[in-house]
């Protein structure tokens, strides 16, 4: 698949609002865990400032960004007002699982941050959106 200049672009201002959005999450104490705390578990990344983690991260979540464009191309008969919520909700569960390291889906789901879901499926509707309009605006085939 050809990657596009606006998926590129569109995949950039996601990463952008992401990253503003999990630095006031932090902030104001909404979730659990730090955004830059992968760095911990990387020898390399425990030594360096922490601006330069917050980079890493958008560079991470920039390349995220652009694989859940793509993919959201798959649901494209779907409408992308349930498509979003439903793999929004998975998503964000999956990745508070994932963060804060609970043994059961059952004791994450508990401990679950509702802004954080907000966050996660807004972006995703933000990415998912674009990505069809984009696709039917323009095909990939052309």
């Amino acid at each position: 698949m050809k990657v596009n200049s606006l998926s590129i672009s569109t995949s950039f201002v996601a990463a952008i609002f992401c990253m503003v959005f999990l630095k006031m999450l932090d902030f104001f104490h909404f979730i659990k865990w730090s955004p830059i705390g992968y760095a911990e578990y990387f020898d390399a990344l425990s030594s360096i400032k922490d601006y330069l983690k917050w980079g890493i991260l958008f560079i991470g979540l920039w390349c995220f960004c652009i694989l859940l464009y793509y993919i959201s191309l798959i649901f494209l008969k779907i409408p992308v007002s349930i498509s979003s919520l439903v793999l929004g909700i998975i998503l964000a569960i999956v990745l508070e699982w994932i963060f804060l390291d609970k043994v059961s889906v059952s004791k994450t789901i508990k401990h679950l941050s509702i802004p954080f879901v907000c966050v996660v499926v807004m972006l995703l509707r933000f990415l998912m959106e674009s990505a069809i309009f984009h696709a039917q605006d323009n095909p990939i085939s052309k």
